[in-house]
Formats: structure tokens, C-alpha cells, sequence
């Protein structure tokens, strides 16, 4: 298997969709026995202005760089995507092996795999084929929300590079005109499905560990007040401080090989700052009638114990945060 992520065009997917689904009643090689329909109301309000037809789906991350996984998750159940972290930096070579999971998971890779261009192509790809893939199905509607996520400090979103794509995501209509002209003339039986141009209307903010509050705030007000986007930002677990931190994965939990450095608590936001820093957020958000929010929370930088990964630090994800 290649360690190189590549892209493909929106025919070459959605060839491929229709003749597995017509084939082998799969798509992606998920069977069509696991795919999940919202046959019921969950009671999920309308969040962004958009429906939601299930509160669940990917946070960003790996997995949802490329269409192929966004379509997966959305015919397994999940309606929110949070669109994989991007950031103006976009050539890393992302060191190998990146992510160890064994019941807790660990990753030393921070931000995306492709360009932003590539990145902008797999979101809009991947938009156009859940609403054609809502037909093929016999669903209403994707019932989904796109969720664009940013890093990692002002300079580098307020970039002409990252600016451009966050106008596209907010706006696609000249790639979509490319994808409909594609449609009518190889796929002319979806010509009159509409595929809205505003993918995104909503951001989440990523921040470095480390990132000062001030910082966070401005890139927040940014966000609200010069793109107009329903902003959330996410905090990280150092958020508790180092005792609680320490008590619940060493005593609580019995991760006692975890450890976590000073400095990783020295200079990230406090609890008594964050609690400023939301309520100031949130006054800025309503005074524009745009909403904001905290997501709970990001990954925990550690030193890298395991030595299985590259690297010095590396940052936990999955189980053990939970009650973090």
C-alpha cells in the first residue's frame, strides 16, 4: 500500500460508485446492509442554519482528507464532518509510522496530507457525491454539515493561500460548474440535482499547543467578525491543569506510562482564561447572529514513551480523553 495519499477526479468516483452499487450493492466496499438512513427524527435542532439529520460523525483528522472516507462515514451514519485540519504550510513530509493505535491512540502527524488545492477538490467532490448519492439511494436529502477546520495561527489563516481556500469552500461554484458540466454530458440522469455552492458556513479552530489565548481570540473574532462563519474552537486537555490531568489518566485510568512534561501545561490556556475568553467569544458571535462554540477537546501533547512513532513528542487521542 502506497504511503502517498492521491487524489481522483469526481468522474473517476463516481463511475466507480455507480458500478459497485449496481454490482455488488456496495460502495467503497462497504456493503449496502451497513448503510444508515435517518428513518427517525433524533431531535437535532438545526445547527449553522442547516439541517442535521444525525448529532454524530467524524472530528477531523486523517480520515477525512480524502472524498472516499467522507462518503464512508456519511453512508455509515455520520452527518457532521469536521473536514481534516488545514493550514497554510501545506508540503510536510508527514514522518512514517505517523499513528499507533492500540487501545489509546497516538499520532505524531499534525495537519494535512495534501495541498490546499487537493483539499479544497476532495471536500467539493466529496459534497457533490453525497447529494447525488442521496438519489441513487432513494434518501430526501444528505442531511449533513460540512465543517471547515483551520490552523494553526492568524498569520497563517489569514494567508492569501488559505484565504483562497476558505472563499472556495464558502463559495464553489467555479469548481461545481466544472463537476455539473461533467455531469450532464457522462452522467445526464443526475443533470437536475441541485448541489448548493456554500459547502461550508461554519469553521472549527485548531490551535498549537502552546498557541496564547490572545492568539486564539483574535483568530476566533477573525473567523466571526471578517468571514462570518459559526466559529468553534477547540480546547485542549491541558485545560484542567497538570494534577487533574495526571490524576485522572495515572490514578483513574491506569495509564501510568503517560507522561506529560511541564512545559506542556506552561503555556497553554488556563481554565479561569477560557472561561473570559467564551463568554467574550459569545457575545461577538450573537451580536452578528452567528454562533460560537467549544469542542472538548483537541488531542494531548506528550513525551513520546512508546517509541513506536518518530519523534520526541507525539499527542494521545481516543479512550483514555474521554473522561478528560
Amino acid at each position: 500500500m502506497s504511503d502517498v495519499m492521491r487524489i481522483q477526479s469526481f468522474a473517476t468516483q463516481l463511475r466507480r460508485v455507480l458500478m459497485e452499487y449496481e454490482r455488488k450493492r456496495a460502495v467503497f466496499d462497504i456493503p449496502a446492509t451497513l448503510f444508515y438512513a435517518p428513518a427517525v427524527s433524533f431531535g437535532v435542532p438545526p445547527l449553522f442554519g442547516k439541517t442535521l439529520a444525525t448529532p454524530i460523525g467524524p472530528s477531523a483528522g486523517p480520515h477525512t482528507q480524502l472524498s472516499q472516507n467522507i462518503i464512508a462515514s456519511w453512508l455509515c451514519g455520520g452527518r457532521f464532518m469536521e473536514l481534516k485540519t488545514v493550514q497554510v504550510k501545506d508540503d510536510l513530509v508527514i514522518p512514517r509510522p505517523c499513528i499507533d493505535m492500540t487501545d489509546e491512540g497516538y499520532n505524531v502527524e499534525w495537519s494535512q496530507e495534501l495541498a490546499l488545492d487537493q483539499s479544497a477538490h476532495e471536500y467539493v467532490v466529496a459534497w457533490a457525491l453525497v447529494h447525488i448519492l442521496s438519489r441513487v439511494l432513494g434518501w430526501n436529502d444528505p442531511g449533513a454539515i460540512f465543517d471547515m477546520s483551520v490552523g494553526y495561527d492568524l498569520a497563517g489563516i489569514r494567508h492569501p493561500h488559505m484565504t483562497r481556500f476558505m472563499d472556495t469552500l464558502a463559495d464553489a461554484s467555479e469548481p461545481l460548474h466544472d463537476i455539473r458540466s461533467t455531469i450532464r454530458r457522462e452522467f445526464p440522469q443526475f443533470a437536475d440535482i441541485d448541489i448548493p455552492p456554500d459547502i461550508v458556513n461554519s469553521v472549527t479552530v485548531s490551535t498549537m499547543h502552546g498557541c496564547p489565548p490572545d492568539e486564539i481570540e483574535r483568530i476566533a473574532r477573525y473567523c466571526l467578525e471578517e468571514r462570518g462563519l459559526h466559529t468553534v474552537v477547540k480546547l485542549n486537555p491541558t485545560l484542567l491543569g497538570k494534577d487533574s490531568v495526571v490524576a485522572i489518566l495515572h490514578d483513574q485510568l491506569g495509564f501510568h506510562d503517560v507522561d506529560i512534561p511541564d512545559a506542556i501545561f506552561e503555556h497553554d490556556l488556563g481554565y479561569d482564561r477560557a472561561v473570559e475568553l467564551i463568554a467574550s467569544l459569545k457575545r461577538v458571535a450573537a451580536g452578528r447572529g452567528l454562533t460560537f462554540g467549544v469542542k472538548l477537546s483537541n488531542t494531548l501533547a506528550m513525551a513520546n514513551h512508546t517509541g513506536r512513532l518518530p519523534g520526541r513528542e507525539m499527542y494521545m487521542s481516543g479512550r483514555a480523553l474521554y473522561p478528560v
